[in-house]
This record gives structure tokens, sequence and C-alpha cells, in this order.
């Protein structure tokens, strides 16, 4: 009897230390799947959160890029989004470029706080739009600055709004403002992939976007369900939480309310978004 008792205390105990390994990992995880939670209600949620105010803007001038000086001013802005660290919900904000005379210098406005990721992506993305355009830019400065809710901006998912809103203000253009974009710029004009995506596709149709690009085979998404299993053993009640992998469509879950579509090249981003 002492040996089956012991047996069954011991039991109890493992029972209870896995029970306890088992809450700290589910504490870690559930403030990431409270997210999405939160995220696929307001996706299956009718109507959208109504269109954003669109950005007036004057008509620019054309620039004769032959001539060196003088140089008329342009500029052009395209929607950025992001996702914070702290709450791991998507934002949305605007990059803004602007051309002056200048010696070819590319310029970052670092407030917010712009990581050397950012900074570099900038590069590349007034890169690619030089060589889009085909237009020498030598004689001018590229100044680019950012307004969004936050104190950082950091990684290179911006990379593609960059290059269109650069090769909106070399080409006189603008930048459609009921549009927005995730992804990065790589060499030869590709749109390179993201993280992300699901937060910022929300972002983005809750501020009123009606064209939301993503980066190609990036329009569907994985996300894990919480499902939580109990069972009971020697008279106490063990509870368990699994996350299991779903598919999600953006297109389909957006339908009605804001279009998604992929690209694979700026070529892509210029057809939907510069006008």
């Amino acid at each position: 009897m002492n040996r089956k008792n012991t047996t069954i205390a011991v039991l109890c105990i493992l029972l209870i230390a896995s029970t306890s390994i088992s809450y700290h990992i589910y504490q870690q995880q559930q403030q990431v799947i409270d997210v999405q939670e939160n995220i696929i209600e307001k996706l299956t949620r009718a109507g959208s959160a109504g269109n954003a105010g669109k950005e007036e803007k004057q008509t620019p001038t054309t620039v004769d890029v032959n001539v060196p000086v003088p140089v008329t001013e342009s500029g052009s802005c395209a929607n950025i989004v992001a996702v914070r660290s702290d709450t791991h919900s998507g934002v949305i904000g605007k990059v803004h470029v602007e051309l002056k005379e200048g010696n070819g210098n590319v310029l970052v406005n670092t407030n917010p706080f712009v990581e050397s990721t950012t900074q570099y992506s900038v590069r590349e993305a007034v890169k690619v739009a030089e060589n889009y355009t085909n237009i020498n830019i030598a004689n001018r400065d590229i100044i680019v600055y950012f307004d969004i809710n936050g104190t950082l901006i950091g990684g290179p998912s911006a990379g593609a709004a960059i290059t269109a809103a650069t090769i909106a203000a070399i080409e006189n253009k603008e930048v459609r403002q009921d549009a927005a974009i995730t992804g990065t710029i790589e060499e030869g004009g590709r749109i390179g992939q993201v993280s992300g995506v699901f937060e910022k596709a929300v972002a983005a149709e809750e501020n009123g976007m009606e064209l939301f690009l993503v980066p190609r085979g990036q329009k569907k998404l994985i996300y894990y369900e919480q499902e939580i299993g109990e069972r009971e053993i020697f008279g106490f009640t063990f509870t368990r939480v699994y996350y299991t992998p779903k598919e999600i469509d953006l297109g389909e879950y957006m339908k009605g309310k804001m279009e998604v579509e992929e690209v694979s090249t700026i070529d892509d981003v210029v057809a939907y978004m510069v006008a």
C-alpha cells in the first residue's frame, strides 16, 4: 500500500511540474495569440473603417534634368505600414520624398529614429528609382523623411514604398493615397518578402485603404489558432494548450472591404500606384 501511495505521489508531482512548465510557455505565447485573435475578429467584421483622408498636393512643375541649374523642387509621398514591437499591432504612416537642387546626396531625416537597415533601404530605393526612370539626378539632392506613429523605424519593409515615392518625385507624378504597400526593394527592382503582413493588412483596411500590395507569395498566410484541451487524472483536472496552424487568404477575408494584390517587381508597383 505504501509503495502504491508513493507511486501515486510521484505521478502527481510529475503532472504538477509538467503543468507548471506548460503554463509558463502558455503565458509567453498568450500575448501574440491574443493579438492574432483580435486581428481575425476584425477581419471577419463587415464594413470598412471608412476612407482615409487624402493628402492634398500641388501639381509639380516639369524638371529639365539636362540643365544643371536651376532645378525646380518636386516631391511625393506614399503610405507605409509597420508592426509595433510592443503591441504587435499594425500601424500606418507616410514616407515623403523631396528633390531639391544639390549634388546627388541622399539625406534621411532620422526623427523618428531610423535604423541602419532602413537607411540602406532608402539608398537602394533611390538607385532603383534612378535606373527605372533613366533620369540622371546627379544635380539634385533627395530628402527622405517618415511620418508614422512610433519612435523607431527599423527594417527594410518600406523599401518598395520609398521607391514608388522616389519614382513619382523624379517623374513629377503622384502616388495613390488610397493604397499601401509592404515589401523590400532589392537589386534589379525585385520586391522581397517581409514579416507581419497579417497585422499590416488589418492596419491598412482600418485606415481606409482600398488597395494593399504584398510581395509575391504572401497573399496567403499561416497563423496559429489556440485550442484548449482538458484531462482529468487522479481527481485533478489538467489543461493543455495547443496551437493549430491555419491558412488565411487575405484576398478572401478583405473581399468587399479592400483589394489585396501581389507584386513581384517595381514595374508592378508603379502600374498599381503611380500616375
